[in-house]
């Protein structure tokens, strides 16, 4: 049974475009796979810490420190690692706030990227991900139409160099709700999905 982890970030809850693609994308690939396990994680209800000295100073201790699983700071870091470790596939949901990811999912992203944990570098000085073999979709939502926008895109692209280069998820699909702040605006899922591998 595929694993699936849904992490959304809208605090629109119900209403969020953004959630709401992710449920589309989880649907097709329960059609893909038959059985499977959806475990939702909801960052605006349990909203990420943000860094601190404490912290910072935590993520920079050798991993293979004696006391490093007891760093507290640490706790929400490795909980997060945990969850990711147990699931195959990632679908992230996220609007799209100036230009940029949700703050809660950024707070989400700085929990994730650990030198040592998610990352390390080679004999060459390159970095190298120790995360690999997941599938990872995203679900964007835009009240503008993003796609066409001559401003650079500082979400997908962001979040894919991110999982490529910090964790080593190369698998990365993404998936776009366009013009939600449009008068009279409904959801054509079938058409954002339409290149959804079967």
């Amino acid at each position: 049974m595929k694993t699936i982890l849904h992490i959304t970030s809208s605090a629109r809850a119900d209403s969020s475009y953004s959630t709401n693609l992710g449920k589309e994308i989880i649907d097709r690939i329960r059609k893909k796979y038959g059985s499977i396990s959806v475990i939702t994680w909801d960052l605006v209800d349990t909203p990420p810490p943000l860094y601190t000295h404490e912290m910072v100073q935590g993520f920079y201790t050798p991993v293979d420190m004696p006391d490093y699983r007891s760093i507290k700071t640490l706790a929400y870091a490795n909980d997060l690692i945990e969850r990711i470790n147990a699931a195959d596939m990632l679908v992230i949901s996220t609007p799209m706030h100036n230009f940029g990811i949700s703050s809660h999912l950024k707070a989400w992203i700085d929990q994730l990227v650990r030198f040592g944990v998610t990352y390390t570098y080679d004999d060459t000085g390159n970095r190298v991900g120790l995360i690999a073999d997941k599938d990872v979709y995203l679900a964007i939502a835009s009240g503008g139409i993003q796609s066409s926008s001559p401003v650079q895109d500082y979400v997908a692209d962001y979040l894919a160099a991110v999982f490529r280069t910090y964790v080593g998820i190369t698998k990365i699909q993404t998936y776009r709700i366009e013009g939600t702040a449009f008068p009279n605006f409904s959801p054509d899922y079938n058409a954002i999905l339409a290149d959804f591998p079967h």
